[in-house]
């Protein structure tokens, strides 16, 4: 491994196609569906959910703050059942509880109804079969095309809200927005259940294979799984450095890809209009996690982070200068592919900073550490909204902060291999 982490010199197998293969297609249907349903189709649900609950748009938004507060105080605890227990068994409690959240949400007359449906028993499912169970199995078996792997597998985390967003601004249309969570909630048991069967697998060795089918296992930099407990990261500051470097365009999602919405018909566009450019936002943040994942493997990781957030800083400020739908378009294309290689660097500087062996445990124990970022963003767009009549305030404090963490990203320390 080179000195900006990227690995070499790993011995390939000549099988044709690496069953570590079905295991990224695998996850990135199950985060297509975790994240899609969870998360991107609240900026549909909002404005319905205001006028249903007769609530304003800042306390409707507090389920997302919820479920963020929710998923990481679940962090530290889920990241050390992943690394010590079956994968498959976790994965199946996830997904029956992410379907009893949906049908619980589209019961949902009051305020607390939303908080409990949508941001503890949704969020919880989510936690158990979403990303860090599925990141935890990408590093495990890939080293050498780990972030190609990633980028890949969360491709369909933003490619999720390119297609669900406009579904589900559909159904509420046509049937009323109680039916989105009724079909996730159906849906969901039909399309996971075979397939967690089959593919959930922890490890390549479990079936007798390696590391991105290598014919021995590759060396990999870090200190062993066990090793880390929440006390050691908290006094590890490159630890808190990380979490800060990418809590910020975890931020920049809640307050700009679900803000955008209201944001958009609130400038006069129409509902239709403004679920397009979302739509447009998700998929070139769908085609930079693809991007950025092969990127981080040829390249010092920190200039591709440093890319990443300055496509997000040259967006965000055109987004606040935008009032047409090309406009919108343009700069929401910008926006969406730098912050879409937020997800895939994260999970590859962990894997290559602290090894694959603490992956799961040091992504959980972060979760508590980025949660100011991730707890912040819509409800923060929105408070300011409601007080002054505009999101673009909220955007300039986001765009200040996106410049901190580029200048911070050079301080990220990327080890030799051992």
């Amino acid at each position: 491994m080179r000195d900006d982490g990227t690995v070499t010199g790993v011995r390939a197998a000549t099988a044709p196609l690496f069953f570590g293969w079905a295991i990224v297609a695998f996850t990135f249907v199950m985060q297509f569906l975790t994240i899609g349903m969870g998360f991107y189709t609240f900026a549909v649900l909002l404005v319905p959910l205001t006028d249903a609950l007769d609530a304003d748009r800042f306390l409707v938004s507090l389920a997302l703050s919820v479920q963020t507060l929710t998923g990481a105080l679940l962090g530290p605890w889920v990241g050390r059942m992943v690394a010590e227990r079956s994968v498959r068994v976790l994965m199946f409690g996830g997904m029956l509880t992410l379907s009893a959240g949906f049908l619980l949400l589209a019961q949902a007359s009051t305020l607390w109804h939303l908080y409990a449906a949508f941001g503890l028993i949704v969020t919880v499912g989510m936690t158990f079969c979403g990303p860090l169970p599925c990141n935890t199995l990408l590093a495990n078996w890939f080293a050498a095309r780990r972030g190609t792997a990633l980028g890949i597998s969360q491709f369909g985390v933003s490619l999720s809200g390119t297609v669900l967003v406009p579904v589900a601004g559909w159904i509420v249309v046509e049937y009323g927005w109680q039916a989105v969570p009724l079909t996730f909630a159906l849906a969901l048991p039909l399309v996971m259940t075979p397939l967690i069967w089959k593919l959930a697998i922890k490890r390549p060795e479990d079936v007798g294979l390696h590391a991105d089918g290598a014919l021995e296992a590759p060396a990999q930099s870090g200190p062993g799984g066990r090793d880390w407990t929440f006390a050691k990261a908290l006094r590890d500051p490159q630890v808190w450095l990380l979490a800060a470097v990418v809590g910020v365009p975890f931020m920049g999602v809640g307050m700009v890809v679900l803000g955008m919405h209201s944001h958009i018909t609130d400038v006069g566009l129409s509902v239709l209009e403004a679920s397009a450019i979302v739509a447009v936002i998700t998929a070139c943040g769908a085609l930079a996690k693809l991007l950025f994942g092969v990127l981080a493997d040829r390249f010092d990781k920190r200039a591709v982070v440093s890319a990443s957030l300055g496509l997000q800083i040259l967006g965000l400020a055109s987004i606040m200068g935008a009032d047409t739908e090309l406009g919108f378009a343009v700069a929401g294309g910008l926006f969406g592919l730098g912050y879409g290689g937020a997800l895939p660097l994260w999970s590859v500087l962990i894997a290559t900073m602290f090894g694959p062996d603490a992956f799961a445990r040091v992504m959980g124990f972060m979760g508590p550490m980025t949660v100011p970022f991730t707890l912040s963003g819509l409800p923060l767009a929105t408070y300011v909204f409601e007080h002054t009549g505009s999101y673009l305030p909220a955007f300039g404090a986001l765009l200040a902060a996106l410049c901190v963490a580029l200048v911070a990203t050079w301080r990220v320390r990327i080890p030799a291999s051992p």
